[in-house]
């Protein structure tokens, strides 16, 4: 996991852009920061896995933070419970994103889905209902 300024993130992708839902996403892509810059990167491949399954391979992974398109109350609790921040509904080339996030900008405003800006930061899940903090 995290140590010092070290943060392992993974954006679900279709190619060179985020994957519109993360639910049926095939590919991540995980990046290795630290210090604010990628010190690596790979394309894992996902599977057709159930919730469960995935937030525990991206567990595995050391991921802390995806980046998604769309993506369901079940598979956003689940990665959130294994101690995976959410930032979803988020579009755009993949590469770009990135950057943005390297550089602190608001993703999800500058790359929330049509209809969906503002939606994107972080997501609760408390008793079943998704809320907002």
């Amino acid at each position: 996991m995290s140590s010092g300024n070290r943060r392992i993130i993974a954006l679900a992708v279709w190619g060179d852009l985020i994957a519109p839902v993360f639910d049926s996403a095939r590919t991540v892509l995980i990046a290795d920061i630290e210090d604010g810059e990628i010190s690596s990167s790979r394309t894992e491949n996902l599977g057709p896995e159930l919730p469960y399954s995935r937030a525990s391979r991206l567990s595995e992974w050391g991921v802390e933070v995806v980046i998604c398109g769309a993506i369901s109350t079940d598979f956003a609790r689940m990665l959130e419970m294994s101690g995976i921040e959410v930032t979803g509904f988020v579009s755009g080339n993949a590469h770009q994103v990135l950057e943005a996030y390297l550089r602190r900008m608001p993703i999800s405003h500058t790359f929330g889905m049509p209809g969906c800006k503002g939606r994107g930061r972080r997501r609760r899940f408390r008793g079943g209902r998704a809320s907002r903090p």
